[in-house]
């Protein structure tokens, strides 16, 4: 599982009491349409919008189908509530028949479960997480006409609740992923809303096959798409632990028109599971040409566990012939995970030649809570 803040934790589990609160909203839908033929995906997606247009219903509605995704454990993707042990009905119930509410444990307590769960994984960031396939449902959400349009994709694994609005679903069953992303790349050459265009890419990265995902990811990241879509592009890059989408993402770093995508490029070879990211990172933090994306660069490296973060950050907070890298780097330092970087950190508070940076380098020191920087603190107002 890829590293989380503190930070993020906090947003994370707002979001989490607000979604269990409005949990009682979730609707079922109209009507389960399902699949029967032989097609591939193109054609039952044909289908299913031929059926919603007989219909005449005027409404709304939804195509869905699945795909199958290595996961860890705990991991999901969509609502974080279960309808297993909460109060909804999980997606994969529905298609199967299900229609009245689950009983069982309130929204409450599955929020209280799963923070439970996430304080674990930061207090355990060395737990290698468990992969194990899972169900992935692709929603498509059509506004009702002659011609139907795409207005949104939603995502959600199949055994957590979604809220449907009411709307009928035409189901296309399973999907593998070269069938899956032919359909993606279709919709999104289709140029649907901009919301439905951000989900597709996200639809995209969730594809197991990086030969097929990063090709496509490539060309929206160095195309004309906007830059929140191309940034976004870059981010799934990044999850597919691919070594061309990892030179893909280190070019756009480097290169890239838009600060914004150069910094997101960034966080993504952050997030590459591959042994090279580590030192793609750090050439980045030396050699990339815009001051931004060497500032990201050394952000990022402090996030990593690696053996190499702590030489290359106390290198930079040293020897960079920019104070404002320098600056980043001791901070860097003190992100380092089990308290790699507090050493460093006492040398640069002793020894570094700009005060400036000694004063950073104090200050963190004062943050880290490790016995070795109280004693050093101690020291240096004594003078030694």
């Amino acid at each position: 599982m890829r590293r989380a803040g503190a930070v993020i934790l906090g947003i994370w589990l707002a979001a989490a009491w607000a979604a269990a609160a409005a949990a009682e909203d979730t609707r079922l839908p109209g009507e389960v349409i399902r699949y029967s033929g032989g097609d591939a995906l193109r054609g039952r997606l044909s289908w299913a919008l031929g059926q919603a247009a007989k219909s005449g219903s005027g409404r709304s509605f939804w195509v869905g189908y699945s795909i199958r995704r290595l996961m860890g454990e705990d991991e999901t993707i969509g609502s974080f509530r279960d309808g297993v042990t909460g109060r909804d009905i999980t997606i994969a119930e529905i298609l199967a028949g299900k229609r009245n509410l689950a009983s069982g444990i309130a929204g409450g307590e599955d929020v209280r479960r799963t923070a439970r769960k996430v304080l674990e994984d930061l207090e355990n960031p060395k737990r290698t997480a468990k992969k194990v396939p899972k169900d992935v449902g692709i929603f498509l959400s059509y506004d009702a006409g002659r011609a139907a349009s795409l207005t949104n994709v939603e995502l959600s694994n199949l055994d957590l609740a979604f809220d449907f609005r009411g709307r009928d679903v035409y189901w296309l069953g399973e999907a593998g992923d070269t069938e899956s992303l032919d359909l993606i790349r279709a919709l999104f050459g289709g140029s649907p809303a901009g919301r439905a265009k951000e989900a597709l890419v996200a639809a995209a990265g969730l594809q197991g096959d990086a030969r097929l995902v990063v090709p496509f990811l490539e060309k929206i990241l160095e195309g004309g798409e906007a830059d929140k879509l191309r940034k976004e592009a870059a981010f799934w890059i990044g999850q597919q632990d691919d070594a061309a989408g990892l030179g893909i993402l280190i070019h756009a770093a480097e290169s890239d028109r838009s600060r914004e995508v150069r910094e997101g490029a960034v966080f993504a070879v952050s997030q590459v599971e591959l042994p090279e990211a580590v030192d793609a990172l750090i050439n980045l933090a030396r050699t990339a040409k815009p001051a931004d994306t060497r500032k990201q660069a050394v952000f990022w490296i402090g996030q990593m566990a690696s053996k190499k973060a702590g030489p290359a950050l106390e290198d930079f907070a040293r020897n960079d012939g920019d104070i404002a890298i320098q600056e980043q780097a001791v901070f860097a330092l003190s992100e380092l995970p089990d308290g790699q970087g507090v050493e460093p950190l006492i040398k640069l508070a002793r020894t570094h030649p700009d005060p400036r940076v000694r004063k950073k380098a104090v200050f963190w020191l004062g943050e880290c809570h490790d016995p070795r920087a109280l004693d050093a603190l101690i020291g240096i107002i004594k003078g030694k």
